[in-house]
């Protein structure tokens, strides 16, 4: 019986050799994040425009647009994306400064990472 533990343990760690190649150094952030656009802004325009940026795998519409608040479209959306570094802080802010550059979004505030509340020193990433 022993053997063949030995030989599934060693088949397990020549697959997992062959494939480090493959394998990504770091799994992907999922951010929710919330978006002040100008009020003229077409959101599924600005959610593909989002996903064509670098590093972003996948981006989501967390809840309807909201359109009440004056001259602006406010809209919870995800993010996730392959971080640059293993500097959280830089990760979030990155990926935030890159979509505040697309047209029409005025500003972006990081609401959660993996789930949970993001704050840095106390305060709201908004960027």
């Amino acid at each position: 019986m022993s053997s063949e533990k030995d030989l599934l343990c060693t088949i397990r760690k020549l697959i997992l050799k062959e494939y480090e190649e493959t394998r990504l150094d770091r799994s992907l952030l999922n951010v929710t994040m919330f978006l002040t656009m100008d009020s003229d802004t077409h959101v599924p325009d600005t959610l593909t425009r989002i996903r064509v940026l670098p590093t972003v795998s996948v981006v989501g519409q967390g809840s309807p647009v909201n359109r009440e608040h004056a001259g602006a479209a406010r809209l919870e959306c995800y993010v996730k994306f392959l971080p640059n570094s293993s500097d959280t802080y830089k990760n979030l802010m990155g990926i935030a400064e890159l979509i505040k550059s697309l047209p029409g979004v005025r500003m972006v505030k990081i609401l959660t990472l993996g789930g949970n509340k993001v704050l840095f020193k106390g305060r709201s990433i908004v960027v």
